[in-house]
């Protein structure tokens, strides 16, 4: 049977919360009533000690006050004159006008505590001699309704703050389990969501720092850690198909490359001219894409190779030569700013060729004709920067987000692989690789830490 946890605490909290309440307001109640009783005995026992010590005469305006005072009916009986001298009841209804009914009563007795029923109200009756008069006899009559009354003042405060409780407390409790209720079922929705595979979802802690709130702490750091560990497997696995589709697609274009080249090295056999400008540029757009090549190549040769100190000026430079003919072609000025002194940082020199070739020629791309490519490396204190700068507008915003993945791509003939192939490169040095606008300037960022050592990280 199913049973919420907020039916298991709240209903025998609020059983216990019930009986705890009305035992503390029968308790309450029984002791003050007794009191109260206790205290009206008490006042009658001073009144007849009072009175039966007063030596002045008890006439009928000093009963009347008496009778104000206390609220207490009083009668005065002389056995001489067989009648009532002074009372504040009529002469004609109390019983104390029947002789027989006196000897009945045994009067003789006065401290016997008597009941007596006039005009239908119930009175309980105290009698004592009078000292200053022997032969008179006081009755002190309390009626019944007297004591109800002074018993209900007696019960009304523990019974209204009994009902006060119970009308605070019930509220309160409903409230309090209702919002752990609440927050419990905030917090199985969040643990199902998690179930489900959709990692990174994090719920607010709430204001109350308690179990709870720690609880949906630890499964928000769950949450999150999940969420690396699963983009940490898809990059892994975009890095295994970036490095197969490289190597795949370098190995078809190395035979195409050599023939080109075999062909190129025979027209210059043949050729009688000393000096052919064509020849020329075709021999550096041949090694501008066997530099290409090679570089994909090193991307999918996995583990084996060899970490080597690394000039990041040199590769620049290189770089710069290399892709000098597009930049006439596209009419782009190119510049390239090196500091005067360059640290060498632990890599893969055809990576790192591979990720700022593909770098410039995006910017050259971007810039268009009569567009500015700036290339700049920048020493940091814990990492070598470079920077590459174009004038062009900029990625759509459709793909701002995404310009780093696999086969995205803004070019119509492009197939999405030269971020990619970068920012592989990128991680594979324990860097960044990032971009933004800087004013009606487009900046990638390449980070590469200083380090005396990376592990290979390439699967097979």
């Amino acid at each position: 049977m199913k049973l919420p946890i907020r039916d298991q605490i709240l209903w025998p909290l609020m059983g216990l919360l019930l009986l705890a309440i009305l035992a503390n307001v029968i308790f309450s109640a029984w002791w003050m009533s007794t009191r109260s009783a206790k205290a009206l005995d008490s006042r009658q026992r001073q009144i007849i000690g009072v009175l039966e010590e007063s030596s002045f005469p008890l006439l009928p305006t000093v009963l009347e006050k008496l009778h104000l005072l206390t609220g207490d009916e009083l009668l005065v009986w002389d056995s001489h004159l067989k009648k009532v001298v002074a009372g504040t009841l009529p002469t004609d209804v109390h019983p104390l006008k029947d002789d027989r009914w006196i000897e009945e009563e045994n009067i003789s007795r006065p401290d016997t505590l008597r009941r007596w029923t006039i005009n239908g109200k119930e009175y309980v009756v105290r009698a004592c001699a009078i000292r200053g008069s022997p032969a008179q006899t006081l009755f002190l009559l309390t009626s019944d309704e007297s004591r109800r009354r002074a018993t209900m003042e007696a019960l009304w405060p523990p019974l209204a703050v009994g009902a006060g409780t119970l009308l605070l407390t019930i509220p309160l409790t409903l409230l309090i389990a209702w919002n752990w209720a609440g927050r419990v079922r905030s917090i199985e929705q969040h643990v199902k969501s998690i179930a489900l595979g959709q990692f990174g979802l994090e719920r607010p802690k709430g204001v109350i720092d308690d179990e709870l709130s720690r609880l949906v702490e630890s499964i928000n750091s769950m949450s999150r850690q999940l969420d690396s560990m699963r983009q940490e497997l898809i990059r892994g696995e975009r890095t295994r198909l970036v490095a197969q589709l490289t190597a795949g697609f370098a190995h078809q274009l190395r035979n195409g490359l050599a023939g080109a080249k075999l062909a190129i090295q025979l027209h210059e056999s043949r050729c009688t001219s000393s000096v052919d400008h064509s020849l020329m540029v075709a021999r550096q757009q041949l090694a501008l894409t066997e530099e290409e090549v090679r570089s994909l190549l090193s991307l999918g040769k996995g583990t084996g190779r060899q970490l080597s100190p690394v000039d990041l000026g040199e590769i620049a430079l290189v770089v710069r030569n290399l892709v000098t003919p597009s930049c006439d072609h596209k009419n782009v000025r190119m510049t390239l700013t090196l500091p005067a002194e360059i640290p060498l940082i632990q890599g893969f020199a055809e990576g790192l060729r591979a990720a700022v070739l593909n770098l410039t020629l995006n910017a050259i791309e971007a810039a268009g004709p009569g567009g500015n490519v700036w290339l700049t490396v920048q020493p940091q204190p814990e990492s070598m920067v470079l920077f590459i700068d174009d004038d062009g507008p900029g990625p759509p915003a459709d793909v701002a987000d995404s310009l780093f993945d696999l086969f995205v791509t803004t070019k119509q003939e492009g197939i999405g692989l030269g971020l990619a192939v970068a920012s592989t490169v990128a991680r594979d040095h324990q860097g960044s690789l990032s971009w933004h606008r800087l004013g009606e300037r487009t900046r990638f960022e390449l980070r590469l830490p200083f380090q005396p050592a990376i592990e290979e990280n390439h699967p097979a």
